[in-house]
C-alpha cells in the first residue's frame, strides 16, 4: 500500500499485489464510495467534529461511528489491519485527524486522508534485522483474586500459528521474538495484548468479562446478546453430549429443564428417544415432536456426530419459536456444527472401546416352578393336576433336557455382554479470508442377540455408521461472508428377519417347558401347528441387511450492506435413501416324542420349511430443497440497541419412492417471519416476532395464518437503586412473553379440503337369500372438511439470577399453553350413518401448564475445582374439549390428561365367600383371593361403567437431573443423574398375567411365588389367586396391575486424567487425556420387572443398554 516515495496513498492493485478477489474487493469499495457519495448530505467535511465514548469495542465499530458522523469511508487491507481488535476511545468534539491520532497512537498502523477516503497503512519496520534470536518467555496467568486460570490461549498476535495454553497451575512457556506481542484469551475474560519487549518473564492478570454483556446466545435465525434474550431457552454444553452411543437423542435426558425424553428401546438403528419440550400439548403424542434444525435447516439430528457440534440450544416458548411459524409449535431444537477457527491446522482425535450390557432383563421361572404353578392354578379352581410329580422332578433335575425341557428363553436369545466402539478425527484452521472444519467419524455396535449359528448366513445384529462433516467459511471481502457446509452419513445394519417385537413376544408367550430350542443333531424344536420357538425366530428365519445414507448440503451468503444492515440468502439440498434387502425362509421343525432302544431321539416333523432364502426389497427416500432469504438490521445509538429481521423461507420435500399421486406431490412449507427487538441501557428490553405461514391442508380462504408473539424484559440489577444488593445478587432479570403458534399437520391426511373416494371391500353391498350376492361401488373415503389452523396461546414468565460473585446461576419459568382447534375425527357420529371414515374437525382443546427451574454452581480453590448442576420440570396437560361421549361423568375424557387410562379400582382381594356374596356382582369364577373392585356407579355389579381415570401415564409429568464435576490437578470426576416421577406402567399380556390364554402358552415371571394362596392369604402380594384362562375379572385393566415406574438413574459417569504438560511436550501434543465412561450403570426404582422406560404392556422389546467405555482424546 505504499507509493514509490514510501508515502501512503490510494492502493493501486496489480497482479503481484492482489489476487483476483482482492481486485474485485477494491472495485466493490470504490463503487460503494461513489454510490453513497452521490446521495451524501454533506461534502468531505474536513472540518467535521467527532464525539465518541466507546469501551472495549472492535476497531471496525469505531470506524463505523466515524463514518456516521463525518461521511468519510475507511479503506484498508485485512492483512494490514486487524479490524476486530478491541479498543477504547473517548473524545468530544474533535476533528477527524485528532481522533485518528488518538486511535492509532502506539500502533504500527498509519493513516492518510485522501478525498473522502481514510486510507489505513502500516509503518515500515525501520532497521529491523532480517533474523532475530528467539526468546523463551514464561509466566503465569491468574484472575483478579490470584487464582490460576487453566487453558488460557497464548499466541503471537502477528503469527497466530505460534501459540500454547496454560497448564493446570496457570503457567505457560513459549518461544517468541523479543519484539513480539502476545495475546492472552480465555472464555469469560477480556482478551489482553502484552508486548514482550525482550522480557523473559511475563505474569498476566486477566480481567473478567461482564459475561451477560458480551455473551451471545443462539436464537431463531441468528444470535442475540444474552442479556437481551427474552424468550425461554437453554443450551446444553457440547461436551455433555459426547456419550458412547450411536444416537444423539440418547444423551439428552436430564440435561436441561423442560425437555422430556423417554427411551423405549436401544435396538441399534431404531433407538431414537421420544422427545417432547414441555410435555404433550395436543391430543396426539406423535404430533408433539419438536422442530429440529441442523445448521438452520429442518433436519433430523439423531445421527449427527457430537464431536461436530458447536452449539445445542432448546427454544421453548412462543417468543423464542414464533419465527419458525407452524413448525415451531412444539418447541425448537437448534444445532450448529463447527465452522473452524483461524490459525494453523489443529487436529482432534477421540477413540473409545466399550462393553455393553442390558440395563434389565426380565426374569422368568424355571420349568419345574412353571409346572407347579400350572398345577396350582388348576387345582385351586377345582381342576386336576396338569403335570405329574415325576415329570416335574425330571424337569427340575434336567434328566433329559430334550424330552423334559427347562429353558430360560431370555438366556437363549440374549448374551450378557456385547461391544461398541467409536473413532473421531477432525481438523480445523484457516486465515482471515477462509476457515475450515473437516470431521470424520466411525461408530460400530454389535447387538445383544446371541449368535445361534443355525445357518450359514449372518443373522447377527450389528450397526456400522460413517460420518463426514465439512464446513468452509470464506470472507472474500470485508463485508461478505460465504458459508458452505456438506455433511452426511452412511450406515449399514444387519438384523434377524423376524422383527424384535416377534422375537421378544415369542419369549414371553413360550413356556419354559414348551420344547427344546435345538436338538443335538441341529433340528429345531416346535410342536405341530405351534409357533416357532424364540431361538428359531432369531436365527432360522433369514436376515435383513439395511443401508441408509443421508447427505446435507447448504450454502449461505451474507452481505453487509450499510451500517448494521445485511442481507442473507441460503440454499440447501438434502437427500435420504433407505434400502432393506430381506432374505427370508421358513425352517423345518421337529418334535422329539421319545427315545428308541438305543437311546436315540425319535422325531416327528412338525413343519415343512423352505430350502432356499426368498428375497424382497423395500426402499424409502426423499429429497428436500430449502430456500431462505433474510434482511437483517442491528445497530446501537447511544444507550439504544435495536435489531430487526424479515425472512422468507420455503421447503419442498419430495418422496422419491412414491407409489401414488398424492405421495408424489411435494410437501411444501412456505412462510414469512419477522423479529424486532429494542433495548435501552441494558435495562429494558422489548421484542416482537411473527410468523406468517401457508398450508396445503386448507382451502384457499384459510391457507395462510398469522402468528404473533411479544415479550418484555427488565434487568433489575442494572438499576441504580439495586446497587446496594449487587454484593449478594450480581444479576437479576425478569421476563414475560405471550404469543400464538399454529399447526396445520393432520395425522395421515393431506389436502383436507378435498374429498377422496375408494372402491374397497368396505364399499360393497352383500345381499340375496343366501347373502351370496355382491355389488361393488365407490364411496367417499375421506370427506372434504373446511378446517383451519390449530392455534396455541403460550404464556411464559421467567426469572434469571446470578449470585455468589456470578458463581451460582438460577433460572425459573412458569408456562401455560392453551391449544384449541385441534384436529380430531368426529367420534360422536353414529355408525348407522354409514361413513367409512368419520370426517376431521377443529374440535379439540387442550391446556398444558407447569414450572421448571435450573441451577448451576462453579468454583475453584487451588488445585481443586467443583461444579454442580440441577434441573427440574413439571407439566400437566388437561383435555378441555373433544368429541367423545360418556355414559357417566367420571368416564369423560374432558378434564383428564391426554391419553388418560381408564380402569377399575381394585379394593384388595376377597377374603371369604361371605364377602363375595355381600359385594357387587363380578362375572366369572370369583373366589377368595380374587381381586375385589369398587362399584363406582352403585348399580350392584362390576362392569365397564365402573371404570374411572387411573394412573399418571407412561410419559412422565416430572423430569429432573442433577450432577457434579470435581477436579483435582489433572484428575476429574463427572457424574450426572436423571430421574422421572409421576409415571407408571399398565401391565398386560402373556408372560405377565399368569395363564391368561390358558395352560398351553404363556411364560411366567420369576416373582410368581409372590401370590395369594390358601396357605398364605395375604393382601400384600403381587398376584391374586391363580387360574387357568381368563375365567373371571382378575385380568381386567385396573389399579391392581398399575405399577409405579418412578426412577432415578445414573445416566453418565466419567473419570478422566489429563496428561502432564511435560509428557505432552515430548510427544508434541497440545492436550491429551484418557478416560473411562459409564452410561446407565445404576437404576433405582421400585419397579424391578423390566427397564423402567420401556412403558406399558409386558416389556417385550429389545432392552435398553448400559455401557462402560475406555477412551483417549488428544489434540495437536
Amino acid at each position: 500500500m505504499y507509493n514509490k516515495n514510501g508515502n501512503i496513498g490510494i492502493p493501486v492493485p496489480d497482479n503481484k499485489q492482489l489476487s483476483r478477489l482482492g481486485r474485485i474487493k477494491v472495485l466493490f469499495l470504490l463503487a460503494a464510495i461513489g454510490l453513497f457519495g452521490s446521495v451524501a448530505a454533506q461534502t468531505s467535511a474536513p472540518d467535521a467534529r467527532i464525539s465518541l465514548n466507546l469501551q472495549n469495542v472492535p476497531l471496525k465499530e469505531v470506524f463505523s461511528r466515524i463514518e456516521d458522523q463525518s461521511n468519510y469511508i475507511f479503506v484498508y487491507y485485512d492483512n494490514i489491519l486487524d479490524a476486530s481488535r478491541r479498543v477504547s476511545i473517548s473524545v468530544s468534539d474533535q476533528t477527524v485527524g485528532d481522533v485518528l491520532e488518538v486511535l492509532f497512537a502506539g500502533t504500527e498502523n498509519t493513516w492518510k486522508l485522501s478525498g473522502r477516503q481514510i486510507v489505513i497503512g502500516k509503518a515500515a519496520a525501520a532497521g529491523k534485522a532480517e533474523k532475530q534470536t528467539t526468546l523463551r518467555v514464561m509466566g503465569s496467568v491468574k484472575d483478579h483474586s490470584g487464582e490460576p486460570l487453566i487453558g488460557v490461549t497464548v499466541f503471537v498476535k502477528e503469527r497466530p500459528n505460534i501459540g500454547t495454553a496454560t497448564d493446570i497451575n496457570g503457567n505457560y512457556l513459549i518461544d517468541v521474538l523479543p519484539d513480539d506481542v502476545l495475546e492472552f484469551s480465555y472464555v469469560g475474560y477480556k482478551t489482553q495484548d502484552v508486548a514482550v519487549a525482550g522480557r523473559g518473564l511475563l505474569d498476566v492478570v486477566l480481567e473478567q468479562n461482564d459475561a451477560l454483556l458480551d455473551a451471545v446466545e443462539v436464537v431463531g435465525y441468528g444470535v442475540q446478546k444474552k442479556i437481551s434474550v427474552i424468550g425461554s431457552q437453554q443450551s446444553i454444553q457440547v461436551d455433555e453430549l459426547k456419550v458412547p452411543a450411536a444416537n444423539l437423542t440418547q444423551g439428552l435426558a436430564g440435561r436441561v429443564a423442560g425437555l422430556v425424553s423417554v427411551q423405549r428401546t436401544s435396538e441399534p438403528g431404531f433407538d431414537d428417544a421420544d422427545i417432547y419440550i414441555r410435555g404433550i400439548s395436543t391430543l396426539t403424542a406423535s404430533m408433539s415432536a419438536p422442530l429440529t434444525l441442523v445448521d438452520g435447516v429442518p433436519r433430523s439430528f439423531a445421527n449427527v456426530d457430537p464431536e461436530d457440534i458447536e452449539s445445542f440450544s432448546i427454544l421453548k416458548d412462543a417468543s423464542a419459536t414464533a419465527v419458525y411459524g407452524v413448525r415451531g409449535a412444539n418447541g425448537v431444537i437448534i444445532i450448529n456444527t463447527k465452522s473452524g477457527l483461524k490459525g494453523r491446522p489443529k487436529f482432534t482425535v477421540r477413540y473409545t472401546e466399550g462393553i455393553t450390557t442390558p440395563t434389565k432383563i426380565t426374569d422368568f421361572v424355571d420349568g419345574a416352578t412353571y409346572m407347579e404353578m400350572s398345577n396350582e392354578a388348576s387345582t385351586t379352581r377345582g381342576g386336576g393336576t396338569l403335570y405329574s410329580r415325576e415329570v416335574i422332578e425330571k424337569t427340575r433335575t434336567h434328566a433329559d433336557p430334550y424330552l423334559y425341557p427347562n429353558v430360560d428363553w431370555m438366556d437363549e436369545i440374549l448374551r450378557d455382554y456385547s461391544h461398541n466402539r467409536s473413532a473421531n478425527v477432525n481438523v480445523s484452521g484457516g486465515s482471515d479470508k477462509a476457515v475450515y472444519y473437516i470431521g470424520l467419524a466411525y461408530y460400530d455396535e454389535d447387538g445383544m442377540y446371541k449368535d445361534t449359528k443355525l445357518s450359514d448366513y449372518n443373522s447377527n445384529t450389528y450397526y456400522r455408521r460413517y460420518n463426514v462433516t465439512t464446513n468452509l467459511t470464506l470472507n472474500p471481502f470485508r463485508t461478505t461472508e460465504i458459508k458452505l457446509g456438506i455433511q452426511g452419513y452412511l450406515a449399514n445394519a444387519n438384523y434377524p428377519a423376524s422383527a424384535q417385537s416377534t422375537i421378544f413376544e415369542s419369549a414371553y408367550f413360550t413356556q419354559p417347558t414348551y420344547i427344546a430350542p435345538l436338538y443335538p443333531d441341529g433340528k429345531l424344536g416346535a410342536f405341530s401347528g405351534g409357533e416357532l420357538n424364540p431361538v428359531a425366530e432369531l436365527g432360522a428365519t433369514g436376515y435383513a441387511n439395511q443401508w441408509r445414507s443421508q447427505v446435507y448440503s447448504n450454502l449461505r451468503i451474507t452481505q453487509q450492506l450499510y451500517k448494521g444492515l445485511s442481507i442473507t440468502g441460503m440454499f440447501s439440498f438434502d437427500t435420504y435413501n433407505y434400502t432393506s434387502n430381506r432374505f427370508t425362509k421358513s425352517p423345518n421343525t421337529y418334535h422329539a416324542t421319545g427315545r428308541d432302544a438305543n437311546g436315540n431321539l425319535i422325531y416327528e416333523q412338525t413343519r415343512q420349511g423352505t430350502e432356499n432364502l426368498a428375497y424382497s426389497l423395500s426402499a424409502k427416500g426423499d429429497r428436500t430443497i430449502y430456500l431462505e432469504a433474510a434482511l437483517n438490521y442491528k445497530n446501537t445509538f447511544g444507550r439504544h440497541d435495536v435489531s430487526g429481521m424479515l425472512l422468507f423461507n420455503q421447503s419442498d420435500e419430495i418422496n422419491t419412492k412414491a407409489t401414488n399421486v398424492e405421495e408424489a406431490l411435494p410437501y411444501r412449507f412456505r412462510g414469512l417471519a419477522g423479529r424486532f427487538t429494542y433495548g435501552f441501557d441494558d435495562r429494558y428490553f422489548a421484542e416482537f416476532n411473527f410468523g406468517y405461514n401457508g398450508s396445503e391442508n386448507f382451502a384457499p380462504k384459510n391457507r395462510y395464518g398469522f402468528f404473533p408473539s411479544m415479550g418484555l424484559g427488565w434487568v433489575i440489577s442494572n438499576e441504580s437503586f439495586f446497587e446496594p444488593l449487587t454484593g449478594v445478587i450480581q444479576y437479576l432479570k425478569v421476563r414475560g412473553t405471550w404469543g400464538q403458534v399454529g399447526n396445520s399437520q393432520i395425522s395421515g391426511r393431506r389436502f383436507a379440503y378435498l374429498a377422496t373416494v375408494t372402491d374397497s371391500s368396505s364399499t360393497s353391498y352383500t345381499f340375496g337369500k343366501n347373502m351370496d350376492q355382491n355389488f361393488g361401488t365407490t364411496a367417499i373415503n375421506e370427506y372434504a372438511v373446511d378446517v383451519t389452523w390449530e392455534v396455541a396461546d403460550k404464556t411464559d414468565i421467567g426469572v434469571d439470577m446470578r449470585l455468589l460473585n456470578n458463581k451460582l446461576n438460577f433460572q425459573f419459568d412458569y408456562f401455560k399453553e392453551s391449544r384449541e382447534g385441534i384436529y380430531l375425527r368426529r367420534s360422536s357420529i353414529p355408525a348407522y350413518v354409514g361413513m367409512i371414515n368419520n370426517p376431521y374437525g377443529n374440535i379439540g382443546r387442550v391446556e398444558n401448564k407447569g414450572v421448571e427451574f435450573s441451577i448451576n454452581y462453579a468454583n475453584s480453590w487451588g488445585d481443586w475445582s467443583l461444579s454442580l448442576m440441577g434441573n427440574y420440570s413439571f407439566n400437566r396437560n388437561k383435555v378441555l374439549e373433544d368429541d367423545s361421549t360418556a355414559a357417566y361423568p367420571w368416564q369423560s375424557t374432558i378434564g383428564n390428561k391426554v391419553g388418560q387410562r381408564f380402569g377399575l379400582v381394585a379394593l384388595g382381594l376377597f377374603e371369604s365367600y361371605e364377602e363375595i356374596a355381600a359385594s357387587p356382582m363380578q362375572t366369572g369364577d370369583t373366589r377368595p383371593g380374587d381381586i375385589k373392585y369398587k362399584d363406582v356407579n352403585g348399580d350392584g355389579k362390576i362392569d365397564e361403567y365402573d371404570k374411572v381415570p387411573i394412573g399418571w401415564g407412561s410419559v412422565p409429568e416430572i423430569m429432573y437431573g442433577f450432577g457434579f464435576s470435581i477436579g483435582w490437578k489433572n484428575l476429574s470426576l463427572t457424574a450426572m443423574f436423571q430421574g422421572a416421577a409421576h409415571v407408571d406402567a399398565m401391565l398386560s399380556g402373556e408372560g405377565v398375567l399368569p395363564f391368561s390364554q390358558g395352560s398351553s402358552r404363556g411364560n411366567l415371571l420369576s416373582n410368581i411365588t409372590d401370590r395369594w394362596t390358601e396357605q398364605n392369604p395375604s393382601q400384600d402380594v403381587f398376584y391374586p389367586r391363580l387360574s387357568i384362562g381368563n375365567i373371571n375379572m382378575n385380568y381386567e385393566t385396573s389399579t391392581w396391575w398399575l405399577k409405579n415406574t418412578d426412577y432415578l438413574r445414573l445416566k453418565n459417569i466419567e473419570l478422566s486424567y489429563r496428561l502432564p504438560d511435560r509428557w505432552m511436550k515430548r510427544i508434541h501434543l497440545d492436550n491429551a487425556r484418557v478416560f473411562i465412561q459409564g452410561v446407565n450403570l445404576l437404576t433405582f426404582s421400585s419397579f424391578k420387572i423390566w427397564d423402567v422406560e420401556l412403558g406399558d404392556g409386558r416389556g417385550a422389546r429389545y432392552p435398553n443398554i448400559a455401557s462402560v467405555s475406555l477412551g483417549v482424546n488428544f489434540n495437536f
